[in-house]
């Protein structure tokens, strides 16, 4: 349970920022979603300095697209980057997750790491197990933005929003799951024969 916890929170400071634009836009408007937008940012950011925390890709990602997704709506007519900016956002961030699936330690990694400071980086099985899984949550994202697009082009739009909400909800919790039994998906990959160590080509 604490370790669910910690899990929303930190999804929470992540796209904090977005999750309360979208809920005082469709409450109250735009003005009062990009200020609240705004005044998120400004906390999180303050909070983020004030413990020496860092600004991750994802956060400025989220934080930053609620702002740019409040100030298109602002300048139109008639708000129209709700039906759009969902698909944009997780198109943006499988991209983020792609590009973290390279390099030493791939992004999730680096985030089960914050929580399991003792996962080994010099098991390269270990390292390809969470490559792959990062690789993952990039094609989840993928989809996720696709069954956006499909959504709020198919519905009208308040129909289209929870809708939305559901999926966006059930699906993300169904990875969250898998993420936080990442050692048992990694057992269950070991028996079905991936991610072993590889040989001594010595022996």
């Amino acid at each position: 349970m604490n370790r669910s916890l910690a899990t929303l929170c930190g999804l929470f400071h992540t796209f904090g920022g977005l999750v309360l634009y979208w809920t005082v836009m469709l409450a109250f408007g735009v003005r009062p979603a990009i200020a609240t937008a705004l005044l998120f940012m400004v906390l999180e950011g303050a909070w983020r300095l004030l413990t020496h925390r860092p600004f991750p890709p994802l956060w400025l990602l989220a934080n930053g697209a609620a702002l740019v997704f409040g100030c298109i709506d602002l300048w139109a007519r008639t708000p129209f980057m709700l039906r759009y900016e969902g698909a944009i956002l997780n198109l943006l961030t499988a991209t983020v997750f792609a590009a973290g699936a390279s390099g030493r330690e791939p992004l999730v990694m680096a985030f089960a790491r914050r929580r399991r400071p003792d996962i080994p980086v010099e098991r390269p099985e270990i390292v390809r197990f969470f490559r792959a899984f990062t690789c993952a949550w990039a094609l989840y994202f993928v989809a996720r933005a696709t069954a956006f697009l499909w959504i709020m082009t198919t519905f009208p739009l308040i129909q289209a929003t929870a809708i939305r909400t559901v999926v966006a909800w059930a699906s993300l919790g169904a990875m969250l799951l898998l993420s936080i039994n990442g050692r048992h998906v990694f057992d269950l990959c070991q028996r079905l024969g991936f991610f072993h160590p590889a040989r001594n080509s010595a022996s």
